[in-house]
């Protein structure tokens, strides 16, 4: 009998082992490294969102100064921040995202959760190894563990598949962060020169540097940091959100393949 069944026998005390083993032991500090990176990124881009609404503002200070021109660094600067607001709000997709994983880690690893999924896979063993229960019943049976299993599996497996594509794209990410830190600090000294001194922009400017080059380095400062937004945006939409969906998408599709078989 034993040896007739052996291979769905083994499956059964494997998902058996399976259901003792606490979830978030091997991706605790994958998911919490995680969710720092997002926390940081966030916080970055909603400091660089104040500071460019700051630095917006001061448009209606330029213009009565007679200065005639058309291009203000309000106007410059309005893209980036329109795209940073839009970043933050994936950002905080994110961070939404792996805190509902935090909570089903948590819970898939409280003992009444363990011990209940563990007995119930000992009760179906039993049955399985019952004289009188006949194929149909065992082949349910082994279909019904497998599909508990692999629900169990499915969030650790799919935090594991995200840490290790952000980890790949981590140079990437921090040369992105690294861009949008210095435009900050960039910005936030053109707005502190020109409430320090009571003046606009181009009078500060223009003690070193005419017009058109401040100009200049305000939008190569903006296109820079627009780069960098557009990739962390990319990035993060491509870990947070594709790869649990196609991951979710993957086990659906084995299950749906272990029930029709």
């Amino acid at each position: 009998m034993i040896k007739q069944h052996r291979i769905p026998l083994l499956i059964m005390l494997l998902a058996l082992a399976v259901s003792l083993i606490p979830m978030s032991l091997g991706i605790d500090s994958q998911h919490s490294k995680m969710l720092q990176i997002t926390v940081t990124v966030f916080a970055l881009a909603r400091g660089l969102n104040a500071i460019l609404s700051v630095a917006q503002g001061t448009e209606l200070s330029i213009e009565p100064m007679g200065v005639g021109l058309t291009l203000t660094p309000g106007e410059i600067l309005d893209p980036l921040n329109d795209l940073i607001e839009q970043f933050s709000s994936i950002l905080l997709l994110a961070s939404a995202s792996l805190g509902i994983q935090q909570i089903i880690l948590l819970l898939s690893d409280k003992p009444f959760v363990q011990f209940g999924l563990a007995l119930s896979i000992i009760a179906m063993l039993v049955v399985y190894l019952l004289p009188i229960t006949n194929n149909v019943v065992r082949k349910f049976l082994l279909k019904l563990v497998i599909v508990v299993t692999i629900l169990r599996l499915m969030v650790p497996v799919s935090v594991l598949v995200s840490y290790q594509v952000q980890m790949a794209l981590s140079q990437q990410r921090e040369n992105a962060v690294s861009v949008l830190e210095n435009t900050h600090t960039q910005v936030q000294q053109y707005t502190h020169q020109h409430s320090k001194t009571d003046r606009s922009w181009w009078d500060g400017l223009k003690n070193s540097l005419d017009i058109e080059q401040g100009l200049n380095k305000i939008q190569q400062h903006s296109e820079t940091a627009v780069k960098a937004a557009v990739y962390l945006l990319a990035e993060f939409v491509l870990v947070m959100v594709l790869l649990p969906i196609l991951c979710m998408l993957l086990f659906v599709r084995l299950f749906n393949r272990i029930i029709s078989t």
